[in-house]
């Protein structure tokens, strides 16, 4: 004769609760909590409901929009309304220098490497031939030196920022030199060019790392948006132009 196992778990459900989810009802059916009609509507593709539009994700931000050239080669990026002035690389041209656009330079090769040049009385007093980086402003500058030496102290630290220097700043434009020391790693806003006098810096476009080493120069395209730069193990050095209001941060 079968005898009734003892002390065991039974596998029914008792009437009145669905399995699983803890919910009674009085004649033990599955039941489903009640969504309101415009949560269906939101979770289907139609606007949030009124009141959660904070919680939105934010639209991707813009790129800085980083191109790399060689000193030696010659290239121009327009001053668009986001750049607010234009850059050019290339052998200096003393005529090409009498635009209209105040003027501001720093010498890539030779032995006035890293030494910036700005206009005087509208003309660079620069060589002709030399390779240069320039970066030109339609509003006027008053005030700038006429050459700020490469191991001049010029300007100004960054408070709080190792390795930055404003080496001048203007109405036209700011000048910020970067490094060393090694690694460093900094936020930038507003940069629309620079070059590198030593080592390498890594310069971060969206989702894309960009090398930029010695002997190279980088124009941002979108100053505005913020520019990942880290400083490469050795001893990086490099001289930056950008907008009136550049910042620069740690990051």
């Amino acid at each position: 004769m079968p005898t009734r196992p003892t002390g065991g778990r039974s596998n029914r459900t008792p009437q009145g609760t669905a399995r699983g989810t803890g919910l009674s009802t009085a004649a033990g059916r599955f039941y489903t909590p009640r969504v309101p009609n415009r949560l269906f509507r939101w979770l289907r593709g139609a606007r949030p409901p009124a009141g959660d539009g904070e919680r939105l994700a934010p639209a991707a931000s813009v790129a800085p929009g980083v191109t790399v050239h060689a000193a030696s080669t010659a290239a121009e990026l327009g001053a668009g309304a986001a750049r607010g002035g234009v850059s050019c690389l290339g052998p200096f041209d003393p005529s090409a220098a009498r635009d209209g656009h105040a003027w501001a330079g720093v010498v890539l090769a030779g032995g006035s490497a890293g030494e910036v040049f700005f206009a005087a009385g509208g003309t660079l007093d620069l060589p002709a031939g030399v390779a240069v980086l320039l970066d030109g402003a339609r509003t006027a500058e008053e005030g700038a030196p006429g050459r700020i030496g490469r191991e001049t102290l010029a300007g100004s630290v960054v408070p709080g920022v190792t390795g930055a220097r404003l080496l001048h700043r203007s109405s036209a434009r700011s000048v910020l030199r970067l490094g060393p020391p090694p690694a460093a790693r900094w936020a930038v806003e507003g940069l629309r060019s620079v070059a590198v006098l030593a080592g390498k810096l890594t310069l971060v476009d969206g989702e894309e790392a960009r090398d930029v080493r010695a002997g190279e120069v980088a124009f941002v395209a979108e100053p505005a948006a913020t520019l990942h730069v880290q400083a490469g193990n050795d001893a990086a050095l490099a001289i930056g132009f950008g907008r009136p209001e550049l910042s620069v941060r740690l990051g």
